[in-house]
C-alpha cells in the first residue's frame, strides 16, 4: 500500500524545517539523540488509511506559532481549565473515568473538571428520537430534541453529533480551555453518508463530542452494515485496559486538536490522522518532537516531569509498550539536562466522581 498520489512524503530537510529554528533559550530536550526515540512515518496498510485517501501538508512550528497568535490572546489568558463531562450512563464496571480525567492532567499539565450539565437522556418511543435533559448556566432545566437516526428491523439509534456540540455550546464555562462530552451509551454519526463517527470538535466554540461506543473491543460489527453489530458478555481486566487505552489516544489527539494542532505528517505521532479503527488503534499515545514543541510552547511544562509523570500512569495502568518508550526517552532526556522548567506551575487535578454511573476521522 502506498501513500495518496499526490502526497509529498517529508525529506529530513522538512522535518528540520518543520521543528523550527532554536535559540539559547530553548529546551536543550531538543536535540539529536531525543528525534531518534521517535519513529518514521509509516506507510499506510489499508486503502482507507488516512494518507491513502488524504493530501496533507501538514502543520509546521513557525505555522503552529502564528496561529495560536490568534487563538491565544490577553482576553482568553484566564481559560486555563480542560473540563470533561459524560453524555448518558457510563458503566463503571468497564471503564472508570476518573483515570482518564488523571491521564489528560498528566498529558496536558493542566487543572480536569468533570461537571455534569446532561441530567437525562431518554427515549420517546412514539417519535423514535433522543431527548435530553440539560441544566443551563442560568440554573433552569431544559428539555432538547435530539437528531436521531432510527432503525426499525435491529431497534437500533444513532444521534447527530452537531446536536450534542449546540447543546454543549450552551454551557461551556468561561474558564474553559475546552468542554469535551464524553460517551458509551450513544453511537454517533455526522451525516447520512457516514456508517458512524467517533466524534467532532468544534474549536473556534471550544467544544468537542466523542462516543466511545466503538471503541469497546468486544464489540462486533459489519464495517459495511450501519447497525449489524454486538456485544460479546466480558468484564474481563482486558476489555478494561484496551478501552482505556484508546480513550486516552483518543481525547488526547482531539483536545490538541482544540488547542490548534493539525495532523502530523513527519513522524509515527499521536497527531497522524486515521481512516480507520485500526488504523486509530495502531497510532501511539506519544506527539512528535515537533507536537510537543507546539504544545510546550503553549503550556511551559516541565518536559521531563511531565514524562514522569505520565511513566506512572503507564505503570499503574500495565501500558507496558508506551511504558518502554517513555523510559527511553527519559533516559536521552536525563543525559542532555537535569531539568528542563522554564516557568514553575502548579497544576492541580480536580478529581470529581461521575455521578451516572464505515466513516472514521479523527475530526478536526
Amino acid at each position: 500500500m502506498s501513500f495518496a498520489h499526490d502526497f509529498k512524503v517529508p525529506k529530513k530537510s522538512d522535518i528540520e524545517k518543520a521543528l523550527g529554528p532554536f535559540d539559547e533559550h530553548s529546551s536543550s530536550v531538543f536535540n539529536k539523540n531525543f528525534y531518534e526515540t521517535f519513529d518514521d512515518l509509516p506507510l499506510p496498510k489499508k486503502p482507507s488509511d488516512w494518507l491513502a485517501e488524504n493530501i496533507e501538508k501538514g502543520q509546521t512550528y513557525m505555522e503552529f506559532t502564528q496561529l495560536s497568535r490568534t487563538l491565544n490572546t490577553p482576553l482568553s489568558a484566564h481559560r486555563k481549565t480542560i473540563y470533561l463531562t459524560t453524555f448518558g450512563q457510563i458503566d463503571s464496571t468497564i471503564f472508570d473515568i476518573n483515570n482518564l480525567i488523571d491521564y489528560i492532567h498528566r498529558f496536558f499539565q493542566m487543572q480536569v473538571k468533570l461537571i455534569q450539565p446532561f441530567v437525562q437522556v431518554q427515549w420517546n418511543d412514539d417519535k423514535n428520537q433522543w431527548i435530553c435533559t440539560m441544566k443551563l448556566t442560568d440554573g433552569k432545566t431544559r428539555e432538547f430534541k435530539l437528531r436521531t437516526r432510527y432503525d426499525e428491523n435491529s431497534k437500533r439509534s444513532q444521534i447527530c453529533v452537531t446536536a450534542i456540540l449546540n447543546l454543549l455550546k450552551k454551557v461551556v464555562p468561561d474558564d474553559a480551555r475546552c468542554l469535551v462530552a464524553l460517551t458509551m451509551a450513544h453511537d454517533f454519526y455526522g451525516n447520512d453518508e457516514d456508517l458512524f463517527i467517533a466524534g467532532l470538535s468544534m474549536g473556534n466554540c471550544r467544544v468537542a463530542a466523542f462516543s466511545l461506543y466503538r471503541y469497546d473491543p468486544y464489540l462486533i460489527f459489519n464495517e459495511s452494515e450501519l447497525f449489524d453489530y454486538k456485544f460479546e458478555e466480558d468484564q474481563s481486566l482486558e476489555r478494561q485496559h484496551l478501552l482505556l487505552i484508546r480513550t486516552c489516544r483518543l481525547l488526547t489527539h482531539e483536545i490538541c486538536h482544540l488547542l490548534g494542532i493539525d495532523h502530523c505528517i513527519f513522524y509515527s505521532c499521536l497527531m497522524n490522522g486515521s481512516g480507520n479503527l485500526d488504523e486509530d488503534f495502531s497510532q501511539p499515545l506519544f506527539e512528535c518532537p515537533i507536537d510537543l514543541r507546539k504544545l510546550y510552547s503553549l503550556i511551559q511544562f516541565d518536559i521531563r516531569q511531565r514524562y514522569e509523570e505520565l511513566m506512572e500512569f503507564y505503570r499503574v495502568h500495565h501500558f507496558i509498550e508506551e511504558l518502554k518508550l517513555v523510559e527511553k526517552k527519559l533516559d536521552v532526556i536525563k543525559q542532555s539536562t537535569p531539568s528542563t522548567k522554564l516557568v514553575k506551575r502548579k497544576c492541580s487535578l480536580d478529581k470529581m466522581k461521575s455521578k451516572s454511573s464505515p466513516k472514521h476521522l479523527k475530526s478536526d
